[in-house]
């Protein structure tokens, strides 16, 4: 091999070294610049999935929340129409706390629905009913009440025709058991022990008021 292809060999062997080094180091370049893309993508999605899903948590409590307020409404007249139809009975159907697992009402005498009961017995049964509605009772899946509120309390005043339904119940995200609740008997509500107590926020009320003349 000449000395001039020798020389020329020498000339270009660092300049292609170079060449070589910069497309090594355009390639490391272009690969850092894509996984910094792919993380910002992946920040971009992730907030987007968590936005998705607390709004569709969000939807899934309303939900539930106007599901349990229909199911208080119909109780609430309910009792009401057991009242108008034993109007003379009045006083007997005034509760105080119903819905308390741990203090239900008496079991009622007679079965009304499957005998004929003086208006003193059907006032027992029907009151001693509702409870068991409020509960939940006539639903059960796996063993549990499906149906009725949550954790609920209620009462009902009557006073001289004008009778009060105060029904509470607790709120769906709330953890823990249900705190003791008693009636205010001189407003009709369902409140809890203690108004400045701060479970007192976790739950909804419903109150409907009316007057029932005796027959």
């Amino acid at each position: 091999m000449s000395d001039r292809v020798m020389a020329h060999r020498r000339l270009i062997e660092p300049l292609a070294r170079r060449i070589d080094t910069r497309k090594v180091l355009i390639v490391l370049s272009q690969s850092g610049f894509g996984m910094f893309e792919f993380l910002i993508a992946l920040l971009i999605f992730s907030t987007g999935m968590m936005g998705l899903l607390s709004t569709q948590l969000a939807g899934k409590k309303a939900g539930y929340e106007a599901s349990q307020r229909s199911v208080a409404t119909a109780l609430a007249r309910d009792i009401l129409e057991r009242m108008r139809a034993n109007a003379d009975q009045i006083a007997a159907y005034q509760v105080t706390n119903a819905g308390d697992e741990t203090r239900r009402l008496p079991v009622p005498t007679a079965n009304c629905d499957t005998s004929a009961c003086s208006a003193p017995q059907l006032a027992a049964f029907d009151v001693w009913q509702w409870e068991s509605h409020l509960l939940g009772e006539l639903e059960q899946y796996a063993g549990g009440y499906a149906g009725g509120l949550l954790a609920p309390r209620a009462c009902v005043t009557a006073n001289d025709g004008e009778v009060t339904v105060a029904i509470s119940w607790l709120d769906a995200m709330s953890a823990g058991k249900a705190p003791v609740a008693i009636c205010d008997i001189e407003n009709g509500k369902a409140l809890e022990a203690g108004e400045a107590d701060s479970s007192m926020r976790r739950r909804h009320q419903l109150s409907l008021s009316t007057f029932i003349g005796r027959h």
